[in-house]
């Protein structure tokens, strides 16, 4: 008995909570509805004649005290819910930058999280492997950027001297051909189209390396300012570390915020996209770094000029599936060209070295390290990196095929609960 008034009074309530909002009114007499249209008019004025002090936090809270007590009614929660999820864009825009040395911190740790846990089932402890991990990783951060960085950065400077020479040379060599004598002897005036040359197209590409070097000064600058911010560099190691130590606690926590009755699905998904995901990226980033290292090695061995540049932009590129391996292949080819005699020896080195790495991954590496998980098809990589690129730019093309194969798991999942076919649940990592 006690039970059937139970499930009375729950069916009662979810009838009650599906009322609809107009019929707000009608419960309403004139003279009220009228005094609350007087009063909604007179808030607007209030609010239009304050609107310098205004605050999102202030608006949030109206909104809420107005609402909240009609919150059994379906439209004043939708707009409740509503304010509160644009509330929270604006709230972690506005944080950004401070949020941003734990959004990284946590990527590491997520990313070192196995490493841990496998050193944990030999029996170690997570702080300790935790505190090795960290302490290797500043070593081989402080040797990139005091001995990796400024070779890069000296190669790059003597690519655009090699740049500018070159077109120097090339300019030389066209006014000094037979190509102006030709021309000459049909009447057109060489000192005419180098005096245009010299006054039209000079001056504009002297502009585009202007532009060029500008950005890159920006890009530096920018990097200069980044690193002057001592406080974010001394914090990622250590919330990386307590991110680490905690990790299984953190994400017990995690989950302990949705509702029970939603709970077995979200650890489910967030099983299957850490199966997904963090395989295929920390897949990719150790194919990425045998690519960079193969790449500076092979090329500082023949004798190929800036193999360390090439190395570095080897790892980058090899993440953009396609349109990477096309790069690095122009890049290699140019600096081949650059590079001492025998050129065309070195040239069929660069060209066939890049050719052969990629083979080895296609072929060795990607099915050992990264597997075959995401199953993307190769005209959906191509949209997802052409859309992420247009929106994103560079990093755009660098986080393309992960997300898009969230995407898809997420949609899979949808389809799969919507035939009714029920996963068995699992706990994520």
């Amino acid at each position: 008995m006690a039970k059937q008034q139970v499930k009375m009074q729950k069916e009662l309530g979810s009838t009650e909570r599906e009322i609809r909002f107009d019929s707000l009114f009608s419960m309403l007499g004139r003279i009220e509805v009228v005094q609350l249209v007087g009063a909604v008019l007179l808030l607007l004025v209030l609010i239009y004649t304050i609107s310098e002090i205004l605050s999102p936090f202030l608006v949030l809270g109206a909104i809420v005290f107005v609402l909240y007590p009609l919150r059994r009614y379906v439209l004043a929660r939708n707009i409740m819910w509503l304010s509160i999820v644009l509330f929270s864009l604006w709230f972690l825009n506005s944080i950004a930058n401070i949020l941003a040395p734990f959004i990284i911190s946590f990527i590491f740790a997520y990313m070192l999280n196995p490493v841990v846990n496998w050193f944990q089932r030999v029996g170690v402890a997570r702080w300790i492997s935790s505190l090795i991990l960290i302490l290797l990783f500043i070593g081989i951060v402080t040797l990139v950027i005091f001995f990796v960085v400024p070779i890069a950065l000296t190669q790059l400077e003597g690519v655009l001297a090699a740049v500018a020479k070159l077109l120097n040379e090339y300019r030389e060599m066209l006014w000094n051909s037979d190509f102006i004598r030709i021309l000459e002897r049909y009447g057109i005036s060489a000192k005419e189209i180098r005096s245009t040359f010299e006054r039209q197209l000079t001056p504009r590409f002297e502009d585009i390396v202007k532009a060029a070097v500008a950005g890159l000064g920006s890009l530096m600058s920018s990097i200069s300012a980044f690193i002057t911010q001592i406080f974010y560099i001394i914090i990622i190691p250590f919330l990386t570390f307590y991110f680490l130590a905690d990790f299984p606690l953190i994400s017990e926590r995690f989950q302990k915020l949705f509702p029970r009755h939603t709970r077995d699905r979200v650890v489910d998904f967030l099983g299957k996209a850490d199966e997904l995901i963090g395989h295929y990226l920390r897949g990719v980033l150790l194919v990425a770094l045998f690519q960079a290292i193969a790449v500076a090695v092979f090329f500082s061995i023949i004798g190929i000029k800036y193999s360390l540049l090439l190395g570095l932009l080897a790892g980058v590129f090899d993440l953009i599936p396609y349109f990477g391996l096309v790069a690095i292949l122009i890049l290699s080819a140019v600096a081949a060209l650059f590079s001492d005699p025998p050129i065309l020896l070195k040239l069929a080195f660069a060209v066939g070295t890049i050719g052969f790495l990629h083979i080895m991954e296609v072929t060795l590496l990607s099915p050992k390290i990264v597997g075959s998980k995401v199953g993307l098809h190769p005209l959906l990589i191509i949209l997802s990196l052409l859309v992420f690129m247009y929106f994103l730019g560079f990093v755009g093309l660098l986080i393309a095929i992960p997300i898009t194969a969230l995407i898809l798991l997420f949609i899979k999942d949808w389809e799969d609960r919507r035939k009714g076919k029920l996963p068995q649940y699992r706990t994520p990592m």
